[in-house]
């Protein structure tokens, strides 16, 4: 029976359940419930309002987005030089609005209307003097003043482009254009140092050959203008009293062939007329012949014969 009975030292003991460890979900809770029920409200209230500006700066770029799709569609889709400047005009902060307003300069030049051309390149640098595209703007309004023979302004251009973008590729456009206006000013001496000064700083330079060809054109130029003057030719007056005379005295001869063509039988009845009056030479010997006594006999002898 002893073996039968369960000893209760051998049995397995249940391990005794370990006491709760304190924990800080509940206090956690009650914080945040406490939170929310002061907090809550205002900060859902906060977190709408981020998010409806979220959604509203979406739209904005959105519209800004399809704005500026439309801008550049109107400038592929514009043909003339009055579109393109009136699709600056239109919105002048829109990101196509200085290429517009450019173009428009540009397209300005193209057709030979250099006071639109100028006045478009100056309205462009008022309003975007910081743009990528002021650089050809200031190089376009030189261009468009030496067009309009205003030589002294372009030159003024020109100089300030060259010595306020010493690195830029369009220098040397300023520098032979700065020489062209001067050489119409007749100031030789300052066009052909700017030439000189060029070939000599850039040897290797692609402008190269334009600057050379800029020089020997100048050279030409001064040459011709520093030649002695040729004598002028002499000053041809009209005398309506001499120019009388001529045609008339070129009309007598013509006129006169008729009077000598008359005249000329009168002349000839003269000459036979005296003819006729004159004896003849023949018949008075005859007639002398015939008084003669002694002519007869002779005469008749061979005949009696």
């Amino acid at each position: 029976m002893d073996e039968k009975t369960p000893n209760a030292e051998n049995e397995p003991q249940m391990p005794e359940p370990a006491p709760a460890a304190p924990t800080h979900d509940n206090e956690d809770m009650q914080r945040f419930s406490t939170w929310m029920a002061e907090y809550g409200r205002p900060a859902l209230i906060g977190l709408a309002v981020a998010v409806v500006a979220l959604l509203g700066i979406q739209i904005w770029h959105g519209q800004k987005t399809s704005k500026a799709a439309a801008a550049v569609q109107a400038l592929f889709q514009s043909r003339s030089p009055e579109e393109l400047q009136q699709l600056a005009t239109t919105d002048p902060e829109a990101p196509t609005a200085p290429m517009a307003l450019a173009s428009a300069a540009a397209e300005f030049y193209a057709q030979n209307r250099y006071d639109e051309a100028l006045a478009a390149y100056q309205s462009f640098l008022a309003q975007y003097p910081a743009h990528m595209l002021a650089p050809q703007a200031e190089l376009g309004a030189a261009a468009s003043q030496e067009a309009l023979d205003d030589f002294e302004a372009a030159v003024a251009g020109y100089v300030a482009f060259a010595e306020k973008r010493m690195e830029s590729p369009l220098r040397p456009q300023a520098v032979f254009g700065a020489a062209r206006c001067l050489e119409q000013l007749d100031r030789f001496d300052e066009a052909r140092a700017l030439y000189e000064d060029f070939i000599a700083a850039n040897p290797d330079s692609d402008q190269l050959a334009q600057a050379e060809s800029g020089l020997l054109f100048l050279k030409k130029a001064e040459r011709a203008k520093n030649a002695p003057a040729r004598p002028a030719a002499p000053e041809v007056v009209f005398d309506s009293s001499r120019d009388e005379a001529v045609a008339e005295e070129a009309a007598a001869p013509a006129g006169a062939e008729p009077a000598a063509i008359a005249a000329a039988p009168a002349v000839a009845d003269e000459k036979s007329a005296r003819k006729e009056a004159k004896p003849k030479k023949k018949s008075s010997k005859k007639k002398k012949a015939a008084e003669k006594p002694g002519a007869e006999p002779t005469a008749a002898e061979p005949a009696a014969e």
